[in-house]
């Protein structure tokens, strides 16, 4: 009887997939090609800007070289099926080519260290990269090509986007490996990070193929004005869609008291028994979270806000079902 309810029951499910952590496991990040292959990516609107084949106009893959050929799906352009094929083997079949395959998606994973923290159930740095591992089986599923660009507090990697599975490891890989070089942010001998999300932003406005999907998979905690003009840029030719992965306890201070804490290794307290100091910290928390949500509000960029606290797969669905919304 226990184990049939196990079995049916989706939040049991997930829990094998996200398991509450202060470190990525690769190998977890690699197991979510499974959970993946139930997300659905939306398709996409007319962006300004060239772009080649179904996810804007339909019409612009025909005559272009054939990729493959497969089962036709719901929304399919009708002029694309295949009718002797279909006449053959008496299910419907649609011509695929290669351009309407190849619409680039773009991860920005930030693993520095002001995501290593988490209070609930696992690490925002954590939660990132299983996001991250989320979206990019999900558009290689789809037929995407996949790049990421994986920020740490030292440097950053960039991969440019393929369709490949190997391509995919080693982007994972190199999350996995990022992760595990995070210390302690309260360390005072830890060195502040070198990077920022603006030098990043700035790159990828220059080297970004127009018609890209780009997600942006951050706390944004170093998100400046100067970055909207970037970002305003990068939106005018590609999707940008901005995950925002917090803390609850970043958002709310638990009741008056000492709390112990841990890194995963070192062990320590918080002490939230003085008012002022909380209440002043509550105000200057509510600051920076709306001037976030005001940025990305005024850029017309989907902001989804991902709770470290919760098992991420249901807010990366809604994300990547609103894929197209504008």
């Amino acid at each position: 009887m226990t184990t049939s309810t196990s079995i049916t029951d989706p939040q049991h499910y997930l829990h094998g997939f996200f398991v509450p952590s202060a470190k990525t496991d690769e190998h977890q990040l690699t197991q979510l090609r499974m959970l993946a292959k139930r997300l659905r990516l939306a398709s996409l609107p007319q962006l300004n800007g060239l772009l080649a084949g179904s996810h804007m106009s339909r019409q612009k893959g025909r005559g272009l070289d054939l990729d493959q050929l497969r089962i036709y799906q719901p929304g399919d352009d009708i002029r694309s099926i295949d009718w002797r094929v279909t006449a053959r083997t008496q299910k419907p079949h649609t011509r695929v080519y290669k351009e309407e395959r190849e619409r680039p998606v773009m991860i920005l994973c930030d693993q520095r260290s002001p995501m290593f923290f988490g209070s609930q159930r696992s690490f925002k740095s954590v939660v990132a990269a299983q996001c991250s591992a989320l979206i990019a089986w999900a558009a290689l599923d789809h037929g995407d090509r996949v790049g990421a660009v994986v920020l740490g507090d030292q440097k950053e990697t960039d991969f440019r986007p393929k369709q490949r599975v190997s391509h995919v490891l080693n982007i994972l890989k190199t999350i996995n490996e990022f992760n595990h070089e995070l210390t302690q942010p309260s360390d005072v001998h830890a060195e502040k990070p070198k990077t920022s999300l603006t030098d990043s932003l700035n790159h990828l406005k220059q080297s970004l193929k127009p018609g890209t999907t780009l997600y942006l998979i951050s706390d944004f905690y170093d998100l400046s004005e100067q970055d909207k003009a970037t970002l305003f840029s990068l939106k005018r030719h590609n999707h940008i869609v901005a995950l925002q992965v917090f803390d609850p306890l970043e958002r709310t201070a638990p009741p008056s008291g000492l709390y112990a804490v841990t890194d995963g290794d070192n062990q320590g307290f918080l002490d939230t028994q003085n008012k002022q100091a909380m209440h002043a910290y509550s105000e200057a928390v509510s600051v920076f979270q709306q001037g976030i949500e005001n940025t990305f509000k005024s850029l017309g960029i989907h902001h989804q806000q991902i709770n470290a606290g919760e098992i991420p797969y249901a807010a990366i669905k809604l994300a990547l079902e609103q894929r197209g919304a504008r």
